[in-house]
């Protein structure tokens, strides 16, 4: 009896541990990146020939350098309070081949997040602002404040039409 006590403990025991253990880690996206999605006009479509950049990032900074793009994560520091890019963008135009450069600073304010045991601390941040230069960019509508790891954007950036 004493036997069957100790056999039933430990497949108890056994039980609760594979109970609590989780088969799903840390799925998420661990990192809190504002998504930016391109706009031509008033509808979501690729942008030709856009290449981004940070300015002032440490070591390789290109993040897009595509023939064509609907949108780009554009990941900010948490040791600064703005980060800037520079985006670049081909124009042809008959025989004539154009490079449209505009620059986008956003600023904001880091905010540390512990997100769960399995995912640990990650960084949310609230945007303060989004400006840009207007040689090839229309405008920038910030869609949320607060940027966390959801994979819907944050920020619409409208490209003008050089069809027009």
């Amino acid at each position: 009896m004493n036997r069957l006590l100790h056999i039933a403990a430990l497949l108890s025991l056994v039980a609760i541990i594979l109970m609590s253990c989780s088969d799903d880690g840390c799925t998420d996206n661990g990192s809190s990146l504002p998504l930016a999605a391109f706009y031509v006009g008033s509808t979501q479509q690729s942008v030709n020939g856009l290449k981004i950049k940070g300015i002032g990032a440490p070591g390789d900074s290109l993040l897009v350098n595509s023939s064509a793009v609907k949108e780009a994560y554009l990941p900010l520091r948490a040791s600064v309070t703005s980060t800037s890019y520079a985006l670049s963008r081909f124009h042809i135009s008959g025989q004539d081949t154009t490079i449209v450069r505009d620059t986008l600073t956003i600023s904001y304010e880091p905010v540390a997040y512990f997100h769960s045991e399995e995912c640990g601390a990650m960084f949310n941040f609230y945007l303060n602002s989004v400006i840009s230069s207007t040689h090839g960019i229309d405008s920038v509508i910030v869609l949320t404040t607060l940027v966390t790891n959801s994979r819907t954007p944050s920020m619409r950036i409208y490209f003008t039409d050089f069809q027009q």
